[in-house]
């Protein structure tokens, strides 16, 4: 810390501290809806440089978790729709470009509509649900496998088709409604309209099984709501629209201390800074709000928050170029034959590249190394050998927070939000990219109880100027994927 005896002092109505999605889009949201100051600190050199900007890019609607015995999550994901269409999608008109349409006279569901530049790529990603003779089955020597996976399948169809298919109007009284968790419950066993697929998909899953041996294709093809998203254009987005209503962003700063009126309630009485440049900063505010996933251990203590984090790691692949414009993901009862493929392109001059994973993952507190293996001899079997190492490779990690409350020893995998009562501060992480509409909506309902403000309705529509995208630019870091398709920084499996 500096020695000088100088500190400046700032002060603000709320200060946000974490500058990746969760900060950004509470405020955001905060900014479009108030008359608060507000100013948001972020540790790194720019913005969305840790976890927000190392994701593959999956914007979730609820597939990949609608086998799950316990359909919160899935529910969640639907419920994080509504929120999309609801309070971004006639803000941001241009760029939000999921919306209700009407699939047959009178009845709407959610669409992705095709328009260059928007948030989320209109091609679907498809799942491919395995059956009787797929490898996970056909090398199984337990007849539990093939109840286990029609178990499976059954749940998968059932709450997809009752989130999305022809059993749920979304359009309620002229507004986006989701249905409720009742009504996904009680739709297993019905035929989905969901089913579909593509020459493509067809064709990936043959290759895949005949490296095993086997002749026959027999997969359930689902056409989800799941997309490839830009978030490097909506972090962009976000901090346009946060710039425009007045948010004061400050990057490459890092906290020192928390001072803490520990008499009565816990209040927090101010941070105490230091800049890049090695400057002191003191911020004073009436509601700070912790938007911090790794590092965030000293903050919990300090603010007695009765939680822990759980901090994963898992790898990623870069193909440059991609193997396909086609985004799929197996969905298996066996984690070994899990496998993600995205398509890549953040903009049209921009080199398209396709990202790979699995659902591997270890604990990041050990000292083992994420292993790639797994995802690169999966991709041999879809694409071939030739297919895959005849283009540039790259892997890199990426790190998810999670907390775990001690209270129910459950994992908060959809976002998390937290304040003490009588306090002057909460806590914010989604556990998933796709939540940040939830999570800038659910965390301005719990300000609200916490701050006396005049709430303000947004009359105007997203709108930019050259000198806000120029500050935007300064502020926001490129995707990590987008970096390493296009400069190469990573290192190469080549």
């Amino acid at each position: 810390m500096n020695s000088s005896n100088t500190t400046k002092i700032e002060y603000a109505d709320v200060v946000i501290v974490g500058g990746g999605i969760a900060g950004i889009a509470t405020a955001e949201f905060l900014a479009r809806h108030s008359n608060l100051s507000i100013k948001l600190l972020e540790k790194a050199s720019h913005l969305g440089t840790a976890s927000s900007g190392k994701l593959e890019g999956w914007y979730h609607t609820g597939a990949l978790y609608s086998g799950q015995d316990d359909a919160q999550t899935f529910i969640n994901c639907v419920n994080g729709v509504e929120d999309l269409i609801n309070f971004y999608t006639p803000y941001f008109v241009s760029q939000c470009n999921i919306n209700l349409s009407e699939r047959k006279t009178g009845f709407f569901t959610p669409s992705i509509m095709p328009r260059s530049g928007g948030w989320f790529n209109n091609s679907p990603v498809y799942l491919i649900h395995p059956q009787l003779n797929s490898p996970e089955i056909h090398l199984s020597r337990l007849k539990s496998d093939l109840t286990h996976i029609n178990n499976q399948k059954e749940r998968v169809i059932g709450r997809l088709e009752a989130a999305y298919g022809e059993q749920h109007n979304w359009l309620v009284d002229n507004k986006c409604t989701a249905p409720t968790y009742a009504q996904v419950e009680s739709n297993e066993g019905i035929e989905s309209s969901l089913k579909q697929s593509t020459a493509t998909i067809r064709n990936l899953c043959n290759k895949f099984n005949l490296s095993y041996g086997i002749n026959t294709n027999t997969y359930d093809y689902i056409k989800t709501l799941d997309c490839s998203m830009n978030t490097n254009k909506i972090l962009r987005d976000l901090v346009s629209s946060s710039l425009r209503h007045g948010v004061d962003f400050e990057a490459g700063i890092k906290i020192e201390k928390l001072s803490i009126d520990n008499y009565g309630p816990i209040r927090l009485k101010s941070l105490l800074c230091e800049t890049r440049k090695g400057l002191l900063k003191k911020f004073k505010a009436r509601l700070f709000i912790f938007a911090v996933g790794n590092g965030f251990e000293p903050f919990l203590r300090d603010l007695q928050i009765r939680a822990r984090l759980k901090r994963n790691k898992s790898a990623m692949v870069v193909a440059v170029p991609p193997l396909t414009d086609v985004n799929f993901f197996r969905m298996s009862t066996k984690n070994h034959f899990h496998f993600n493929h995205f398509f890549r392109q953040p903009n049209t001059s921009s080199q398209a590249y396709s990202i790979l994973a699995n659902s591997g993952y270890i604990n990041n507190e050990t000292n083992y190394e994420i292993d790639t293996d797994p995802i690169l001899e999966a991709a041999e079997r879809y694409f071939g050998n030739t297919n895959l190492y005849n283009r540039e490779l790259y892997s890199y990690e990426c790190t998810k927070t999670e907390f775990v409350s001690e209270e129910e020893q459950k994992r908060r995998y959809s976002y998390w939000i937290e304040s003490r009562p009588n306090s002057n501060y909460m806590c914010i992480l989604p556990g998933k990219f796709s939540f940040f509409p939830t999570v800038a909506y659910q965390a301005y309902q719990r300000i609200r109880t916490l701050l006396d403000f005049q709430e303000i309705k947004p009359q105007l529509k997203f709108q930019s100027t050259n000198d806000i995208e120029v500050k935007v630019s300064s502020l926001v870091a490129n995707s990590y994927s987008f970096q390493i398709s296009t400069n190469n920084h990573s290192s190469t499996i080549k």
